[in-house]
């Protein structure tokens, strides 16, 4: 059981994410020399304008169940040495966040086939793209096991029926769940994640011991 702040609800399904580093390449030469140099920094202005058209095209996918649709974002960009220099390389970092289903072969691909265009379209264009940072999405089973003893201590100690939903951040659950142990989230009302005050309620978090108890005599009885 992982514990992240769920307000008491059954976390079933959280999304994933990758960190991907695409360059384009140009040739650096004088600012003064248009006919030697080559902007590596207007080829990935190439590249940004299809990734702003998949990123509108993964947002209006029909999408995962409990977690919406999957999406992207141009996180940080790095380009060229100087004013007076055409930029040799250029540096984009991605985040695309995953739902249930999709893999880092897919995701991928779909980058590829982007540059694989623009080079088709300009034998000049030449750009790499790699993930450097992979975490894979997560789901379990609404009658998993592991699920159908939370629902009953939740239901014991909070009087009423569970909720269920699926969650956007990445949480630990999906590393459990990899590695071949049954899995879900649960934790208390809180709020403020990755902010300057993160805060959980303590009724709650005494609540989720008695959940996590019953839970423990439950799966193991």
């Amino acid at each position: 059981m992982v514990t992240e702040p769920t307000a008491l609800k059954i976390c079933l399904a959280h999304k994933g994410y990758l960190w991907i580093e695409v360059e384009t390449k140009g040739r650096a030469a004088h600012g003064s020399k248009f006919e030697l140099g080559m902007d590596a920094n207007m080829r990935m202005g190439r590249f940004l304008a299809e990734l702003d058209k998949l990123e509108q095209e993964l947002r209006a996918r029909p999408g995962h169940a409990l977690v919406g649709p999957p999406s992207l974002h141009a996180a940080m960009i790095e380009g060229g040495k100087g004013l007076s220099t055409y930029a040799a390389s250029c540096k984009l970092q991605i985040e695309r966040r995953t739902v249930p289903g999709e893999t880092e072969q897919q995701v991928m691909s779909e980058l590829q086939a982007i540059i694989n265009r623009l080079s088709a379209a300009d034998p000049t264009f030449e750009a790499t793209a790699k993930a450097f940072f992979v975490r894979d999405p997560f789901e379990v089973p609404r009658d998993a096991g592991i699920v159908k003893c939370v629902d009953r201590a939740t239901r014991s100690v909070i009087h009423t029926e569970p909720q269920y939903f699926g969650d956007t951040p990445w949480m630990d659950s999906a590393l459990l769940s990899a590695a071949g142990v049954e899995t879900v989230v649960i934790g208390p009302h809180g709020a403020g994640a990755h902010a300057d005050v993160e805060w959980v309620d303590v009724d709650s978090v005494e609540k989720l011991a008695e959940i996590l108890v019953l839970v423990a005599l439950d799966y193991l009885a």
